[in-house]
């Protein structure tokens, strides 16, 4: 199947998919044990499993049902979407359930927002904030279940410089998703140069944030 074919079938959909939906939560679990210095594997499986769905199955089911009279698209048919729909919908939300039981009720806030972030298509917000607003949550969303499982709700609140150092690295993850949605999007925009740029410069504003990271780790 050719790599430029649009669609939750096309290879181009599914690798990214795989890269932004597990890593960003991967990027996430792993920060965290700069501060808790072990890790709560079953937390990181699933927070990687539930990214990769949510940005793969809740939100190409819906966008290729929304985009299925408009366009071809390398994808299934629409009652298998609907399927696909309701069990991506199922297994995040068991997903969410157990990961509050042993982390927090946070869990569920942050789930929901990616889950809603999520939903990219036409009849709904369709910008390309909304996905990288998904990856932003990711980060921060994986980060809490790890504080949480080892601290409590309570005692993870209480941090200051855990917080800004988690924020600041999800604010890498949603300037380097949004850029490059933007990018993959300049045929919306009638392959714009203008909006070349600015995809190319959203993008790396992203490394101000992941450098500002460590400047934070090592100075305060």
């Amino acid at each position: 199947m050719a790599i430029e074919q649009k669609g939750m079938l096309s290879p181009f959909t599914i690798f990214t998919s795989i890269i932004t939906g597990s890593f960003f939560p991967l990027l996430g679990s792993f920060f965290a044990v700069f501060f808790i210095n072990k890790i709560y594997w079953t937390g990181l499986v699933l927070t990687a499993i539930g990214g990769f769905l949510a940005h793969y199955l809740l939100a190409h089911t819906i966008h290729d049902l929304f985009h299925y009279e408009i366009e071809k698209r390398a994808t299934f048919s629409k009652l298998s979407l609907k399927i696909l729909l309701a069990i991506s919908l199922a297994i995040l939300l068991f997903i969410a359930i157990y990961l509050s039981y042993y982390s927090g009720w946070p869990v569920i806030i942050f789930a929901l927002i990616g889950a809603v972030a999520c939903m990219y298509a036409e009849g709904l917000i369709h910008h390309e904030s909304q996905m990288a607003i998904g990856a932003m949550f990711l980060v921060i969303g994986s980060f809490y279940v790890q504080m949480g499982y080892y601290m409590g709700v309570e005692e993870v609140f209480k941090m200051g410089k855990e917080w800004m150092e988690a924020i600041l690295l999800s604010l890498f993850a949603f300037f380097s998703q949004y850029g490059w949605l933007l990018f993959y999007r300049l045929d919306d925009y009638g392959w714009s140069t203008k909006k070349r740029n600015e995809s190319i410069l959203i993008t790396k504003i992203g490394l101000i944030f992941l450098v500002m990271v460590f400047a934070v780790h090592v100075l305060f």
